[in-house]
């Protein structure tokens, strides 16, 4: 703890030096008798000192919360002896806004009591926030001296990215061997009816047709389709981003890869995330609650790794990617890089669908309004509309999505695109 004197000390000084000046130049007694209760005063700071008599403890209302929610922070304030005037402040990091309440507070403690001091704040864009440091100034009876310090606190907040409503996906041409949602071609165990035959030994008899094996006098089962699960694998565009924080397209492709993440695990798929950047970080497809978990924690550590030198990123690896697996790939379409990666992926006769949230929108949105401005993002616009036409003719299904527009009204269209693409 650091003591200091404050301006206070000074200003009083300067009225007891002028004081014992002007009672010795005008030899009045009274004027040195007002002033020495004061310089005896300023004597005796240096023997009192700032003690540490005081501790503080934070709790959050939600260590984990998603984007747009609240926090209610919580500091409570002890002491032991006497605090004559104590001043907090803990400043907020950029992804916290306060919404109700202050961040600095002043508080008069009596021996043995303690205080709560509240605020509440939202979180405006995912991540890992730490609030770990409180500053504290400690003020004496007088207000002459003043001692600072900083007291670090535990209170780190996870804010998960904000999963959009969907309930159309985009659905897979490949089932696996696992039970699911999905209506597989093949017969077996289901409960979708797909055809009837006649009866042969070994059939079950609650798969019995009666209304056919009573019009054509013998019996008949009905065969259902099978009912099996998919594998998909969100690939997420990290190379590049355009827009200003909390609306970049990187936060749109997060929220994105949470919604259909959350959706595909509700339909019992198995889901892998891969972020493509420099060095491949990627998670394994599984299902669960708990990979569920697994893959927003990974999500909160997506970002785009900013270096002077150009990275040469590899094509994917195999090993990554399991056979048969529908990939959806979300991205902005700014790198090359990355369309180079979809081509390789498309020739290898993956099921493949981009995501692409549109950059104009969230660049327009971040940079003055100006005719060349305007200019600058028509052509822009116009030479992401002939790289995407270049994609769809290799039959890669791409869905152009306004971030400011519901994502499922730009899902709701691409399952034409796809009876398209295989048809070609």
């Amino acid at each position: 703890m650091t003591a200091r004197l404050t301006p206070l000390v000074l200003s009083a000084l300067t009225v007891g030096a002028w004081g014992l000046v002007l009672g010795v130049l005008s030899g009045r007694a009274e004027l040195v008798v007002v002033v020495l209760p004061l310089l005896f005063g300023l004597l005796r700071i240096g023997g009192t000192g700032a003690s540490r008599g005081w501790s503080l403890a934070r709790v959050l209302s939600a260590p984990r919360v998603f984007e747009g929610e609240r926090v209610t922070v919580t500091v409570t304030v002890s002491a032991g002896h006497r605090v004559p005037l104590l001043e907090l402040f803990e400043p907020l990091p950029p992804t916290l806004r306060l919404v109700s309440g202050h961040n600095r507070g002043l508080f008069t403690l009596r021996p043995g009591r303690s205080v709560e001091w509240r605020y509440e704040v939202e979180c405006v864009r995912r991540g890992r926030v730490n609030l770990g440091t409180v500053h504290a100034r400690l003020w004496d009876r007088a207000g002459l001296e003043a001692a600072e310090t900083s007291v670090r606190l535990p209170g780190q907040l996870s804010v998960y990215p904000r999963p959009l409503p969907l309930r159309r996906l985009p659905g897979p041409r490949r089932m696996q061997a696992f039970v699911g949602n999905y209506v597989a071609p093949s017969l077996g165990e289901g409960l979708e009816p797909g055809d009837i035959r006649a009866f042969v030994p070994g059939d079950r008899v609650r798969h019995v047709n009666w209304r056919a094996s009573l019009r054509f006098g013998q019996l008949f089962v009905t065969q259902y389709h099978q009912e099996r699960n998919a594998d998909v694998v969100l690939m997420l565009d990290t190379l590049a981003e355009a827009g200003a924080a909390p609306d970049t397209t990187l936060d749109a492709s997060i929220r994105a890869a949470a919604a259909l993440a959350t959706g595909y695990l509700a339909r019992k798929d198995r889901v892998g995330l891969l972020e493509y950047c420099g060095p491949f970080r990627w998670v394994r497809p599984s299902s669960g609650r708990a990979h569920h978990e697994r893959l927003f924690e990974a999500l909160l550590r997506a970002d785009v790794m900013f270096s002077y030198v150009t990275q040469e990123v590899a094509l994917v690896p195999r090993r990554v990617l399991p056979p048969q697996a529908l990939v959806v790939a979300i991205s902005p379409l700014i790198d090359p890089r990355f369309e180079k990666a979809l081509v390789d992926l498309a020739g290898r006769g993956f099921d493949l669908v981009v995501l692409s949230p549109s950059p104009i929108v969230l660049a327009r949105r971040a940079t003055r309004p100006s005719a060349r401005a305007d200019l600058a993002c028509r052509l822009w616009a116009l030479e992401r509309r002939a790289r995407a036409d270049a994609l769809e003719r290799l039959g890669i299904t791409i869905v152009d999505w306004d971030p400011a527009e519901p994502l499922e009204a730009a899902l709701s269209g691409s399952s034409a695109s796809r009876r398209r693409g295989a048809v070609r």
